[in-house]
C-alpha cells in the first residue's frame, strides 16, 4: 500500500513538474472598445474571460503567464468574455487553418510547448508585431473556362501552398462569363500550382519550358512568386497567356542551359560558346554578386546565400548576349 501510495504521489509529482510557463503577449494599441484582454485556447476549453491579461506598465502590450503540459495547443486573443475576437488570415505563418473552403471564424493560432518561453509581443489579429508586414497577402487566381473544351462543375487551384488538396479551393464565376476566380491568403514566397476542376477528376497539361512553368521531379506546374497582394492576369486553362494569345518566350536562351532548375544550393551554366561574362539579376534588375567558378565553357554558380525566389542570369559570349529565367527554392 506504501508503495501504491508513493508510486502515486511521484506521478503527481512528475506530472506537475512536466508544466513550463508560457508567457502570451499581445499589442492592443491598435483596438478600442474593451476592457481586459483574455487567452483562449485548447488548454483552457476556450473558456472565455477566465485567463484574463494585464498591462501593468500601461503601455498598450497586455501579457499572461500560463502553465502548460508539453505539447501542441491551439488558442487565440480575445476580451470581455468572447465580447470580441481577433480574426486571423488563414494560411498565415501562426495559424492552424483549413480549406474548406477557408473560415476565418475557426482559424487560430498554433503553439508547441516543450520548454518555459515568452512568446514574442504580437500584434492583435497579427503573426508579426505592429507595424510589420510579412504577409499574408491574397492572391487572386483567374483561369478561362471557354476554351478548354472540358465538361467540368467547377475549377479549383491546387497547389503547394494547400498540399494539392483537390477540391478544397473551388473557384467561382459570379457573372458566368466562365472566367472562375478564387481569393487565397499567402505568405511571402515561391509555390507551385496548377488548375484542376471537380477535385483533380482533371487537371490542365502545361508545356514544358513555356515562359509560367517549372519543372521538377518530371511534373510541370505553374510557379508564382508572392512579393506583395496581386490580382493575377486571367490565363487560359493550359496555357500561360490569355486565350487566343500566342506564348512567345521573350527570353533569348538560344546558345547555353542552365541545370538543375529550379535550383539549391548552386546550378551549373552549359554553353556552346566561351563564356565572358556572367550577370544574376533580381526581379526588379538590380545585380547580384554570387560566388562563380569558370570551367571552360562550363560555369558553376553558387546560390547557398541567394533567398527563395525567381531571377535572371545573363549570358554574354562572342555570339552576344541571352537571358534565362530560374527559380531558387
Amino acid at each position: 500500500m506504501k508503495k501504491f501510495l508513493f508510486a502515486l504521489l511521484s506521478f503527481f509529482s512528475m506530472s506537475a513538474m512536466a508544466q513550463v510557463d508560457i508567457t502570451f503577449q499581445v499589442d492592443m494599441n491598435g483596438v478600442s472598445g474593451f476592457t481586459t484582454p483574455e487567452v483562449n485556447g485548447t488548454f483552457n476549453g476556450w473558456c472565455g474571460s477566465c485567463a484574463p491579461m494585464s498591462d501593468a506598465d500601461g503601455n498598450g502590450v497586455w501579457e499572461l503567464t500560463i502553465s502548460l503540459a508539453p505539447g501542441a495547443y491551439e488558442y487565440k486573443f480575445s476580451f470581455d468574455g468572447w465580447a470580441g475576437q481577433e480574426t486571423l488570415i488563414p494560411n498565415s505563418t501562426c495559424t492552424n487553418t483549413t480549406f474548406s473552403p477557408p473560415n476565418t471564424t475557426y482559424t487560430n493560432r498554433v503553439l508547441s510547448v516543450s520548454v518555459p518561453e515568452i512568446l514574442p509581443v504580437v500584434c492583435w489579429g497579427s503573426c508579426v508585431a505592429c507595424g510589420q508586414s510579412t504577409g499574408p497577402y491574397y492572391i487572386t487566381f483567374v483561369v478561362d473556362m471557354g476554351a478548354s473544351g472540358a465538361t467540368f462543375t467547377i475549377p479549383e487551384v491546387n497547389g503547394t501552398f494547400n498540399n494539392w488538396c483537390g477540391g478544397c479551393a473551388p473557384m467561382s464565376d459570379s457573372n458566368a462569363d466562365n472566367i472562375w476566380e478564387i481569393n487565397i491568403p499567402l505568405n511571402e514566397g515561391v509555390y507551385e500550382y496548377k488548375y484542376a476542376y471537380d477535385t483533380f477528376t482533371d487537371q490542365e497539361v502545361l508545356t514544358v519550358g513555356d515562359p509560367c512553368t517549372v519543372t521538377s521531379s518530371g511534373f510541370t506546374n505553374r510557379f508564382l512568386d508572392v512579393t506583395g497582394t496581386l490580382v493575377m492576369d486571367t490565363v487560359c486553362w493550359g496555357e500561360c497567356l490569355s486565350c487566343g494569345s500566342i506564348n512567345v518566350n521573350e527570353e533569348n536562351t538560344e546558345g547555353f542551359s542552365i541545370y538543375p532548375n529550379p535550383v539549391q544550393n548552386s546550378f551549373m551554366i552549359q554553353s556552346a560558346n566561351l563564356v565572358k561574362s556572367i550577370s544574376i539579376l533580381d526581379n526588379t534588375g538590380k545585380r547580384i554578386e554570387l560566388p562563380i567558378v569558370a570551367l571552360n565553357n562550363n560555369v558553376q554558380v553558387n546560390t547557398e546565400s541567394l533567398p527563395t525566389g525567381i531571377y535572371h542570369v545573363q549570358v554574354v559570349t562572342a555570339n552576344g548576349a541571352s537571358t534565362q529565367r530560374f527559380v531558387k527554392l
